[in-house]
């Protein structure tokens, strides 16, 4: 599971060399969910468009029990 972050400095994300963590966290700080469905792992991948959307209905696309209720957690 990605572990999210609320870096200011995309510079920052450039330097993550794993390539879903990269994107998860581009798509975080630069608020754009093109960067989401870069995401190979699927759960992280509904993880962060629910992020970046802000819509519990990603959330619940999510496998993991523990991750889906995560993600519920995070959204209003």
């Amino acid at each position: 599971m990605i572990v999210t972050s609320h870096a200011a400095n995309d510079s920052h994300c450039y330097a993550i060399k794993n390539t879903d963590q990269k994107n998860f966290c581009l798509a975080l700080v630069k608020k754009k969910d093109s960067y989401c469905y870069n995401i190979r792992e699927s759960d992280s991948k509904h993880m962060c468009v629910a992020q970046i959307k802000n819509q519990k209905s990603y959330c619940y696309s999510i496998q993991s029990h523990d991750v889906k209720n995560h993600c519920l957690a995070l959204l209003k």
